[in-house]
């Protein structure tokens, strides 16, 4: 169900319009003559941040982390929600589909147009700010069970889920700054500006130290998952030089030729034991000389 909501300010007013269908949105009476095609990019779930510049107002589509409720998510219409806005100097327009608390708590009195931007960018920055945390978090709980618990129960699946989640969070943030860099607000807000793109650069730091960490975690993983192969080998190696020779004199003396001077012997069953005896103590010297044990 559609959400109307009007906020009158001094200098300007803002209308703010959650979840409507393309029916509802193309019936209002919208202001600032919006072009059709943009309220389709409005519309549209996945699109990525951008700002465009029409003749009476701009168009910017900023995306703000949501994915809680989708821990594997790998889209970036799964992992965050995008609101649109239409900027003009007497007004606000946004449009989005996703229920956002920051947007209800906006009740200061803004001195003009630029200032509640400014906020509301802040604002959506922030959301990455908890997931970005927890990634770290979540890479340090792998880690330390890859390292200090042998990583039985490390999900690799996880990893990938965690991985592709983070590089579609600094994809976002990437987009978002470029298109922040091509904001333009009133001296008096520089400083305000400034401080996002700070912001920005810090969460994409952030981000980018949370790829390296799942790629050097995975790499560990492959190495470990190496290694132990090569241990269950090496054991089945050990096994088969001990019973390889052992089967060979089993096997001699299990031919049943009739001339077998062995098996007529009154001391043939003890002299075959000491054989194979013999020849284990062998092996084992020689691993162990090789230190292979």
């Amino acid at each position: 169900m559609m959400i109307k909501n009007i906020v009158q300010y001094e200098h300007f007013v803002w209308i703010d319009i959650e979840n409507p269908t393309e029916e509802e949105l193309y019936s209002l009476d919208l202001p600032f003559h919006i072009d059709r095609n943009l309220l389709e990019d409005a519309l549209e779930p996945g699109h990525l941040p951008k700002l465009e510049r029409e003749a009476t107002y701009d168009f910017l589509i900023l995306r703000a982390y949501t994915a809680e409720a989708k821990p594997k998510g790998i889209e970036v219409g799964e992992i965050s929600n995008k609101i649109a806005f239409f900027i003009h100097e007497k007004g606000l327009l946004t449009i989005h589909r996703a229920n956002f608390e920051f947007l209800r708590n906006k009740e200061a009195e803004y001195e003009d147009v630029d200032a509640l931007i400014l906020e509301i960018a802040n604002d959506i920055l922030m959301t990455f700010e908890v997931p970005l945390q927890a990634q770290a978090d979540k890479m340090d709980e792998m880690e330390s069970e890859l390292f200090l618990k042998g990583g039985n129960h490390l999900s690799i699946k996880s990893l990938y889920f965690e991985k592709a989640k983070v590089r579609l969070t600094k994809k976002i943030l990437v987009i978002t700054q470029n298109v922040i860099h091509q904001f333009k607000v009133d001296d008096k807000f520089k400083t305000t500006l400034q401080d996002i793109k700070d912001t920005l650069v810090d969460m994409m730091l952030r981000a980018d130290e949370i790829i390296d960490d799942s790629n050097a975690l995975f790499n560990a993983y492959m190495s470990f998952s190496t290694q132990k192969n090569n241990e269950v080998i090496k054991l089945l190696t050990i096994f088969s030089a001990f019973f390889l020779p052992l089967t060979f004199i089993v096997g001699v003396y299990g031919m049943n030729f009739r001339f077998m001077p062995e098996i007529n012997w009154e001391f043939g069953y003890y002299f075959s034991w000491l054989v194979m005896i013999s020849v284990s103590v062998v092996i084992y010297m020689w691993f162990k000389r090789k230190k292979f044990l």
